[in-house]
């Protein structure tokens, strides 16, 4: 995944909401502060982001159905 900035803000402050709605960090921490936690657990890998691949069009769903039929 490219670096981006808004999409590391995202999940820090989703991870951060979870552990202040009562989530068990991940890693022991000296920190307090759920936005420090969830900083510390994202640097150390325990916490990232899932890519997605992109929905396909039916169009392209159709061609590959097609083309998986004709061999």
């Amino acid at each position: 995944m490219k670096e981006n900035k808004y999409l590391l803000t995202m999940l820090i402050a989703k991870r951060a909401k979870q552990l202040q709605s009562g989530s068990k960090p991940l890693l022991k921490s000296k920190h307090k502060q759920p936005i420090l936690i969830a900083l510390e657990e994202i640097k150390a890998g325990e916490v990232y982001l899932k890519e997605v691949q992109e929905p396909q069009k039916s169009e392209e769903i159709i061609k590959e159905n097609i083309i998986k039929g004709m061999e």
